[in-house]
């Protein structure tokens, strides 16, 4: 056996018996000296091609006739996996030989010192790829109050005014709010409280905590109320990209940097670039219900393949070992909109939900009051081949004793047809927050819905409600509609609407309407039924503002006629209605805004939704702002500008035109991405430079012109060269500036006095210099 293979075997022996060692070699770590240089080996610097990749820079290679050694290191770096026990030590660095890399061939060019190597995909380690966008933190808030108005004045026979009115204040502590309705009616004015809370968000752990008046937590079998107290939970919104509900993991190979794709039901959804090896794509925000992935990759070389599964994905269902859960306390809420404080009933309640499996999610709830107590759960259940389900049941107990309840659910969604079915029964004594009267308490429910893709034919879908209340009165609703689209001009529907209510007997209406879109803006719609006529167009003002109309015409058992005009601009929007109603005609004008004080200033502003933006371009006025790559406002004299509706805890793109930037300014960046919080502002600073640049012609002490490619020096260390007739190009000018140059007398110097006033561009000169010595 020849020496140097003998050292090879060794030293596999070696690391075989010793694992800890093999590691340490992998990770980077000292050699213990037993491991030695393979005899006659050599190292060299070498480019390095992978799989027909360049790897940029080059890398040391050992090389022994025709065995190649890599290092470690750099295998790790190309994720190539190997067996920490073939590695040997050279120079107390880690290599592992060539032939420990199975199925791995090289091609050397000594000439252009480079080696090829190929490694075949399966010997990579798999890469893990999210499609969902990675989680954003909140961009600093600034303080911001607010006020929010809705005005109403309408006359007919007699002058009526409404408003509504929110107030705010938010920074990064919270929101602070509360809003209020304001009436009057037969002269007598009224003002009557909504809703008031402190809100906090926690976006780190998805957490929301409102303080003041709220609403419970609900599931599908479980009734939503208005209370005054605490609620702590999970609000996924906090970070709208998460994907909460599980989703398949799409897997590929391949074996150079390629480019993937995914397409769902042939609509782009995703795409990324790969190196070689394995890849697996999971969060990839998907359609709720069946459908088709395509997945598709392109390499290097242009060859494509693609790969066609299916899924079927439901929003119901929480991702495994996701979780999500709502505390609540305080006191229920009555004659919300009528009474300013009206609480009564005093009660605790939670509920719980977890992602089991990828296909099985529970909840449950719990309520605690002195009127009644109810403890209920659900399962939500996704069989791909099938559709989703859910079970849920609940007990109570309360004044009128116990009671129970029960529901069950199906429903497939594709994108050719869907169907869902759900069913709920309780019992007459079954008992819940928010149920004061039979007339509120349903005991039997059976819905059903429908609809049918039918491609360039139209869609088709029915509905089916069946509602049965404690009292023993019972509401039956059934509609059908179908739609279809008239190319690019328009589309027609057909619609059916049949119910039956206790008490009311039977109607049935049915008729069909015409759109037609015109422009980007506007619209005509035309409808007839078994009752009324209607006609109507419209246009609807520009998003950075302007004007807009709407013009309607019905006659029928609903005869009216009415013209609307609209406005709408920076300081809100404001709407003329004249109309006539059956005979009576009328006036009414709405205006709709917002006054804003934030970053020292007060503004007046379109309705502060979402979150606000504060634009801020320091000293230029008229600059036209982008939101989205829309044109939304322009900055005031001061170079301010608001946006009223920024997405909350999303990145939200603002730009502004550079064309507006003055020649003489200069801007690092004209995007910037914000994280607004909810109902907060966040600033937008455009950091603007301005220079002040001019021409300056220099000539020697003897008045000619300082010769061509003459290195000049200014007293800010910025070095420039002479061109034609002396001229230099100096970026930012200043009085004082010192010029240093040599000219063939011998060193001169010239010093700026006052600059000209109200030029962009100057030119200042022509400058005689003297000789240095004689330069006071």
């Amino acid at each position: 056996m020849k020496p140097a293979v003998l050292n090879s075997a060794m030293a596999a022996l070696c690391l075989v018996a010793n694992p800890a060692a093999g590691r340490a070699q992998a990770e980077g770590h000292d050699l213990p000296e037993p491991l030695r240089r393979p005899e006659g080996a050599e190292l060299v610097f070498l480019a390095v091609t992978l799989n027909g990749a360049p790897q940029e820079g080059d890398y040391l290679i050992a090389r022994q006739g025709g065995n190649f050694f890599f290092r470690s290191s750099d295998l790790a770096r190309w994720r190539i996996r190997f067996s920490p026990a073939a590695a040997i030590t050279i120079d107390r660095e880690s290599f592992i030989p060539l032939a420990a890399l199975p199925g791995a061939t090289v091609q050397f060019d000594a000439a252009r010192q480079h080696i090829a190597l190929t490694v075949p995909a399966d010997r990579f380690d798999a890469q893990s790829i999210s499609g969902s966008a990675a989680r954003v933190r909140p961009t600093d808030s600034a303080f911001a109050a607010f006020l929010n108005y809705d005005l109403s004045f309408q006359y007919d026979r007699k002058l009526q005014t409404a408003a509504f009115l929110e107030l705010g204040v938010s920074d990064d502590w919270g929101l602070l709010t509360s809003t209020m309705a304001v009436g009057q009616q037969a002269g007598a004015g009224n003002l009557t409280r909504l809703d008031s809370y402190f809100l906090r968000d926690f976006p780190d752990s998805l957490t929301r905590l409102v303080v003041g008046d709220a609403v419970t937590d609900a599931r599908d079998w479980s009734r939503q109320i208005r209370f005054g107290g605490i609620r702590l939970g999970t609000d996924f919104s906090l970070q709208p990209n998460l994907v909460t509900f599980p989703t398949p993991a799409f897997t590929g190979r391949t074996a150079i940097p390629s480019n993937v794709e995914l397409l769902v039901n042939n609509a782009q959804r995703f795409q990324t670039d790969v190196t070689q090896g394995p890849f697996s794509i999971d969060q990839v925000p998907l359609v709720n219900g069946a459908g088709d992935v395509t997945l598709v990759i392109r390499d290097a070389l242009g060859v494509e393949r693609r790969v066609t599964s299916s899924y079927y994905v439901s929003s119901r269902l929480l991702s495994r070992g996701l979780s999500a859960w709502s505390l609540e306390g305080g006191a229920e809420r009555r004659d919300y909109g009528i009474r300013n404080f009206s609480y009564r009933n005093p009660f605790a309640a939670g509920s719980y939900r977890r992602g089991i499996t990828d296909w099985l999610s529970l909840e449950g709830r719990t309520e605690l009051s002195g009127d009644v107590q109810m403890v209920g759960a659900g399962a939500n259940i996704v069989w791909p081949a099938i559709g989703e389900f859910g079970v849920a049941g609940a007990v109570s107990r309360g004044g009128d004793g116990k009671g129970t309840l029960y529901r069950v659910f199906f429903s497939r969604i594709t994108p050719g047809w869907n169907i869902a079915v759900s069913y709920q029964h309780a019992s007459r004594d079954f008992d819940q927050l928010g149920i004061y009267r039979d007339e509120e308490r349903i005991t039997r429910q059976l819905q059903a819905s429908g609809g049918v893709a039918l491609g360039r034919w139209g869609n088709l879908g029915v509905v089916y409600t069946d509602l049965e209340y404690a009292d023993r009165n019972r509401t039956r609703l059934a509609s059908a509609s179908y739609s279809v689209g008239i190319g690019d001009r328009g589309y027609v529907s057909l619609f059916a609407l049949r119910s039956d209510i206790e008490g009311f007997g039977v109607d049935t209406t049915f008729g069909v309407g015409l759109t037609i879109p015109f422009g980007s803006r506007g619209s005509g719609y035309v409808r007839a039924d078994n009752r009324n006529a209607l006609a109507e167009i419209r246009q609807t003002p520009p998003t950075q503002g302007g004007w807009g109309y709407r013009l309607t015409a019905g006659v029928g058992e609903n005869d009216r006629q009415q013209a609307e005009l609209l406005w709408r601009g920076d300081p809100g929007e404001v709407s003329v209605e004249a109309g006539r109603v059956e005979g009576n005609a009328g006036v009414r004008m709405l205006a709709s805004g917002g006054l804003l004080f934030t970053g020292g200033r007060p503004y007046a502003t379109r309705r502060v939704e979402d979150a606000v933006g504060v634009v801020d371009v320091p000293d230029l006025a008229d600059v036209r702002i982008y939101q989205e790559n829309r044109p939304i406002t322009r900055t005031d004299a001061k170079g301010r500008a608001i946006i009223p509706d920024l997405r909350a805890y999303e990145q939200n793109r603002i730009a502004i035109d550079p064309g507006d930037i003055p020649i003489d300014a200069r801007m690092p960046n004209d995007t910037l991405l914000v994280v607004p919080r909810y109902r907060g502002a966040v600033r937008a600073h455009f950091a603007i430079e301005k220079d002040h640049p001019a021409t300056i012609v220099l000539q020697a002490a003897d008045g000619t012109p300082v010769e061509v490619g003459t290195t000049v020096q200014l007293d800010t260390g910025e070095t420039a060269f002479t061109g034609y007739g002396g001229e230099i190009f100096v970026r930012e000018v200043k009085p004082g500036m010192a010029i240093e140059f040599d000219t063939g007398q011998g060193p001169c110097r010239v010093v700026l006095g006052a600059l000209p006033a109200g030029e962009i561009l100057p030119r200042i000169g022509p400058l005689r210099c003297g000789v240095a010595a004689r330069t006071p």
